[in-house]
Order: C-alpha cells, then sequence, then structure tokens
C-alpha cells in the first residue's frame, strides 16, 4: 500500500510537539511492515539540509494585478548545473482558479524513510513556525493549504499516486476537501483516500472567511454543514467531513471528543461521522527511550538491575542544585507551560505540599506562559532546597529527569495521547496523572476507584480491589501483605477531579506509597517498566484502517 503522510512537523526535521515524534514513528513501522512510506512537510527557516541548498528559491509575490507572480532565482546568477537542479525541482501549481505558485521540492531521507521538504520562502523562511512568539501568522490558512496542494502535486509529478492521504491536524485538513473537489476527476488521484488524524482538537485553524477564495474553496461549500462555523473558516472541521476517516490517537481521546465537555466544541461535526471515526494510541519508540541504552544517561537500568536508576537519582539531585538524599522522594516533570497541562490547578497544590514542609523534591523542566513560569521561578526562590525549575528545554536534561524522578508528575486537563508517561512508565519512573484521554488509556491508578472513593483509612483493601493509601498523615505504619502487593495491578497514581484539592491529594499519596510502603512501589515500579506500548502495535492498527478505507470506498 502507497501511503502519503502530510505533516506540519517530523522528529529529525522539525519538532515543537508529540506530531512530529508521531511523523516519524509511524511511517518507521509501516515501512518495516512492507508498505511504501513518503512524508511530505515544509521546508521551514530552522531546517538544516544535509545537502547543499541553492541560495535563493521560488516565492510568489502579488503583481500589479492581484494575481501571483512566480519569482525565481537569478540565472546569470547561478551556474549551469545548479540552474538545472533548480529547474528539476521546480514544481508550479494553481492553488485556486486564477493564483499560481511555485516553489522547490527537496527529496531527503531520514531514518530510511523518503521525505519531501517543501521550500518556499514567503512561506516558511520565517523565525516562527506556526507563530511570531506572540500571535498566529495571519496568513496560516493560505501557508498550510500551500503545503496540502503542494504535496498532491509533487505526488502526481513523481507518478507516485497514493492509496492514502494521511493528514494530521488543521494544518493538513484541507487536503480532503482538494481530493474530493479539486481531484475528483483525475486520473489516479481521484481515487486516493484520506485519513486525517487528530493529535490536539483544541487547536482547529479558526480563520477569517475572506480566505475562502484565495485556498481555492468553493464558495457553496463555505457551509455551516461543512466548514462555516459561526461565521468563521473551520479549517479543522473542514478536514473531519471531507476526510474519508478520522481517528483520534487514543481511544480515551475519542471517546472525549463525542462528548459536548470535552470535544472543544468538535463533537457535533464527530458524532455526524461517529461511524468513521475512531481511536487508535500512540506509541513509544523504544530505540530512543529505553534505560539499559540510553546515551544521555550517566547509568544505564532495566528491571532486571535497578542499581543505575539510584545513581541517575543523584546525578539528577546534582545536576539541579538539590540535596543528594535517596530517601526522599523525587517528583518530576517535564511540559510545555500552558493551560492544557494542569497548571492551573498542579502550581497551588505544589505551593500546599512545600508549604507544608512535606519529605519531597521537585524537579520541573518547561518553558511557555510567561505566568506560570514567574510562579514557579517563585516557588523556586521561596524553597532552593526541596525545588529546582528550569525555563526551557533540553533534551539531555529530560531524559535524566525521566530516570532519576521516583515520580512524573503529569497533571493534565486534557491529554490527546501524551508520550511522557510511556517514557516514565519505561523507566520505572511513576506517573502521576489526570484521568483523561491517552494518560487513563495507558496508566492503571493506584486506586481502584479512580481517585473518588474517601480515604479514611490508612490502608483500605477489599476483595478484588487494590490497596488505597490514605494521605493523611498518621503514625501508623501499616504493612501490607506480599500477597496482597503482588495482586495490585497499578502502574501510576491518578485523580479524576482537574482541581487543586484532587492534585494535593494524587502528590501525598505518592509520597506516603514511597516513605511508607516501599515494597509496593517497588511492585507497581516493575509492573510499570513491564508496559509495552509499541508502534508496531499502532502501525497494525492504521493499516487495518487503510484497509477499510480502500475496501469501504471501493464498494461504493
Amino acid at each position: 500500500m502507497k501511503i502519503l503522510m502530510l505533516t506540519a512537523e517530523m522528529d529529525g526535521i522539525i519538532k515543537t510537539g508529540g506530531l512530529a515524534d508521531f511523523a516519524l514513528a509511524l511511517p518507521k513501522a509501516l515501512i518495516a511492515a512492507g508498505h511504501d512510506v513518503r512524508v511530505i512537510l515544509p521546508k521551514y527557516k530552522q531546517v538544516i539540509l544535509p545537502l547543499p541548498m541553492p541560495e535563493t528559491c521560488p516565492a510568489h509575490l502579488p503583481s500589479s494585478d492581484g494575481s501571483h507572480a512566480i519569482k525565481m532565482p537569478d540565472a546569470k546568477q547561478q551556474t549551469p548545473g545548479r540552474t538545472e537542479a533548480i529547474k528539476k525541482n521546480s514544481l508550479y501549481f494553481n492553488l485556486n482558479h486564477r493564483d499560481r505558485y511555485g516553489c522547490l521540492v527537496h527529496p531527503i531521507s531520514v531514518q530510511g524513510i523518503g521525505v519531501r521538504l517543501i521550500e518556499h520562502h514567503d512561506f516558511f523562511s520565517r523565525d516562527g513556525i506556526y507563530d511570531d512568539g506572540s500571535y498566529a501568522y495571519q496568513d496560516n490558512p493560505l501557508r498550510f493549504a500551500f503545503l496540502c496542494k503542494a504535496a498532491l502535486e509533487q505526488c502526481l509529478y513523481e507518478k507516485w499516486v497514493p492509496d492514502v492521504v494521511h493528514c494530521n491536524d488543521w494544518q493538513t485538513a484541507l487536503a480532503p476537501y482538494y481530493l474530493k473537489e479539486h481531484y475528483a476527476h483525475h486520473p489516479g488521484m481521484a481515487q486516493a483516500k484520506s485519513l486525517l488524524t487528530l493529535h490536539n482538537g483544541a487547536y482547529q485553524g479558526k480563520s477569517d472567511p475572506a480566505w475562502v477564495d484565495a485556498l481555492g474553496i468553493h464558495p457553496q461549500r463555505f457551509t455551516s454543514e461543512l466548514m462555516e462555523e459561526h461565521g468563521l473558516l473551520n479549517l479543522l472541521k473542514c478536514g473531519i467531513m471531507y476526510a474519508d476517516a478520522v481517528n483520534a490517537v487514543s481511544p480515551g481521546y475519542c471517546r472525549e471528543l463525542l462528548e459536548s465537555e470535552t470535544s472543544h466544541g468538535l463533537w457535533r461535526y464527530l458524532r455526524q461521522r461517529k461511524d468513521h471515526f475512531t481511536g487508535i494510541l500512540n506509541g513509544c519508540d523504544y530505540s530512543q527511550w529505553n534505560p539499559n541504552t540510553d546515551p544521555y544517561l550517566p547509568h544505564g537500568f532495566s528491571a532486571d538491575n535497578m542499581a543505575g536508576k539510584a545513581l541517575c537519582k543523584k546525578a539528577l539531585q546534582a545536576r539541579m542544585g538539590l540535596p543528594e538524599n535517596g530517601n526522599i522522594p523525587l517528583l518530576g516533570l517535564i511540559a510545555r507551560l500552558v493551560n492544557q497541562k494542569g497548571f492551573d490547578y498542579l502550581i497551588p497544590a505544589l505551593e500546599r505540599l512545600l508549604y507544608e514542609d512535606a519529605p519531597v523534591q521537585l524537579v520541573l523542566l518547561g518553558s511557555g506562559d510567561v505566568d506560570y513560569g514567574s510562579r514557579l521561578h517563585h516557588l523556586q526562590n521561596r524553597y532552593p532546597h526541596k525545588m529546582s525549575f528550569v525555563n526551557g528545554y533540553d533534551n539531555a536534561l529530560s531524559h535524566l529527569i525521566e530516570a532519576g524522578s521516583d515520580f512524573f508528575m503529569m497533571p493534565s486537563l486534557f491529554e490527546p495521547c501524551g508520550l511522557n508517561q510511556l517514557y516514565s512508565l519505561a523507566y520505572g519512573t511513576l506517573p502521576i496523572i489526570r484521568e483523561t484521554g491517552g494518560l487513563k488509556d495507558t496508566v492503571v491508578g493506584l486506586d481502584g476507584d479512580h481517585g473518588n472513593a474517601p480515604r479514611d483509612a490508612s490502608i483500605n483493601h477489599k476483595p478484588g480491589h487494590r490497596p488505597r493509601i490514605n494521605t493523611s498523615k498518621s503514625t501508623e505504619n501499616p504493612e501490607i501483605s506480599d500477597k496482597e502487593t503482588a495482586e495490585t495491578t497499578a502502574t501510576g497514581i491518578s485523580f479524576m477531579n482537574p482541581d487543586a484539592e484532587s492534585c494535593y491529594v494524587a502528590l501525598k499519596q505518592a509520597v506516603c506509597l514511597y516513605l511508607d510502603h516501599p515494597t509496593l512501589y517497588c511492585r507497581m515500579q516493575q509492573l510499570a517498566m513491564g508496559q509495552m506500548f509499541t508502534w508496531d502495535d499502532s502501525a497494525r492498527a492504521y493499516i487495518g484502517l487503510y484497509a477499510t478505507i480502500s475496501n469501504h470506498c471501493a464498494l461504493n
């Protein structure tokens, strides 16, 4: 099967989030399963190619009559060889009935995957990917519509017509529209089917309807049934309504997207496509996230030999300027400082935990919202021997936090899939999660009642229930029998309600587990490290979905 992966980012080229991991890992797994996969994305300013690049590239400039002229490098300034290379890699097409565009296409290979980078100076040679650091680029609809159309035209140019065009999020959600409206009668391309994967439905590409004509959208298609929403053009809605199938990146997120309270307003459209909407859990790239072989760690370890984890904890404490104490629980976090990650209730919970002088250390790494960053810096300054916060991103440090922490905090307001909880499980770092989306799909909370039952005893067991630990301080330290410990299926700690009290209770539960119930903690740690969420499993699910799309459409 020929599969085109159309994406705005890809790990190894450009990355801002989990979409990039997906766009690298899934194609690798699909290729390993015997499928022909190509990935197409923009060549942003930040991308460094492994091959020599022309000094200039095509770009469109408005001409006096309002049409778009093609600006090519001055042939007098180019060597004959470079000029021929530019001609060979040039691509020209119409986005609508009058505006013609040009770009360069760079074929490269990334970890055995055939990749095509679309270069257009005006659209993609900017300091930011989606925004200028504060505001989204106003012409984002045009930029990514251009990417969608260029990708489809490049497939025709190479005479490589995909069976499935796999689109991702709002940036590529116009491709299903183009397939059905612009290529409906094109030999070959008319048979291509489309899948739209929702990685984060909170971002929908809503824009001014003035873009409709420029994007090549027929005016009669700009309706509330297809892509209009409260007077705006909603690109993600367009993709949902036009794609042959839609999926979310976890079964839990799929269920949430069908409910009005948790769907970012998409539930009406997705319920219309319910028969063609499913959830497929992302995988974990264990070649990059394996504590026994991780090159970023000072000491490797495995479930059979955990000595290296204690040494990583010591190294992390030293790196973050905290007292080197192996007997105190260390809670780590790596996240973008945004509302989605639960900081509105996590920060008050951390403040309370530190104010009460709980025996705990906190290590946090992230960047984003200035207010969240300021509040975390304030806590660090107030409790320098208990908390260390790095505002920014450091890949090596992120690996060390995963390895050296005893718990990993991931109390997201919503989480379509999540990857850090998968890394944490592999590294024996028990996740503390809110029960949402992919977090609930991948982590079994210690509390069998998912955080809602009252904690009125230090240990509360009932037949068929996992042990539940009380978070209140107690002079008692009841033991858990070996039989009860062996029966637990928990791999982390969870809570349900998105509020500071529930989050605080979960954090206290983690501290109590580590200090008062080491046998249970170690048992959970072993269970966590035994979990496997591979991209091979994800690929098999996607291959089945691709086949369903193709077979269903062929029958119709």
